[in-house]
């Protein structure tokens, strides 16, 4: 991946972790991190990454439990060990965007991109 592009995706993840840390966030951070935590994971899960992926999964699952709540009472609640979870999952997003191949990180992405358009709302 392009440096530059590699650099912003990764200074977007770390806004948000410190709003998260900050006690500032909302919908928007909380979304950056559930799609740090799930392309972590499924560039993990291809082999890619240097974390558990059962850690990696918890993460995720705490994640998406907050978004959820969040989006129903616009109560964005972090626990310290969520943060500090989400710490090492930042880190090796990082690390996974400067190391791994364009073409897995581009491949991670559009499985996201399906993701999410399967569970939006059809008008």
């Amino acid at each position: 991946m392009p440096r530059q592009e590699a650099e912003m995706f990764c200074l977007q993840a770390r806004i948000a972790l410190e709003s998260v840390r900050g006690g500032r966030a909302a919908g928007p951070e909380t979304t950056v991190l559930a799609h740090t935590v799930l392309l972590t994971s499924f560039l993990t899960e291809a082999g890619h990454g240097l974390l558990e992926l059962s850690f990696v999964r918890q993460v995720e699952e705490a994640v998406l439990a907050i978004l959820d709540v969040g989006n129903k009472t616009g109560e964005w609640t972090f626990s310290e060990a969520t943060i500090d979870s989400l710490t090492a999952i930042v880190n090796e997003y990082d690390r996974q965007l400067r190391e791994v191949r364009f073409a897995h990180v581009l491949a991670a992405t559009q499985r996201l991109e399906q993701m999410i358009a399967s569970v939006r709302p059809q008008n």
